[in-house]
């Protein structure tokens, strides 16, 4: 058998799928930007049963808390959400 291996069809998939999970990750933080508005404005939070702005503060607080680490963790998210 002779396999007809285009390493550039395996590109592209890699580039669309790279590009949906920047898309969705981008729909991720729209979300949750709009929850943390909705919950300082209105006092309620947008999805039942979850308190997105006290999950932030805990995440800031726990980034603060693991000293190196922590510092570490927050340059990686910080890359991974001004990545363009």
């Amino acid at each position: 058998m002779h396999f007809n291996l285009n390493p550039f069809k395996m590109d592209n998939v890699f580039k669309f799928m790279g590009g949906f999970f920047q898309s969705l990750t981008q729909l991720l933080i729209g979300f949750a930007a709009l929850a943390v508005v909705t919950e300082v404005v209105f006092g309620a939070a947008m999805f039942p049963g979850m308190k997105v702005v006290d999950n932030l503060t805990a995440l800031i607080s726990q980034l603060g808390n693991g000293g190196f680490v922590g510092l570490v963790a927050l340059l990686i998210l910080w890359s991974i959400l001004t990545k363009k």
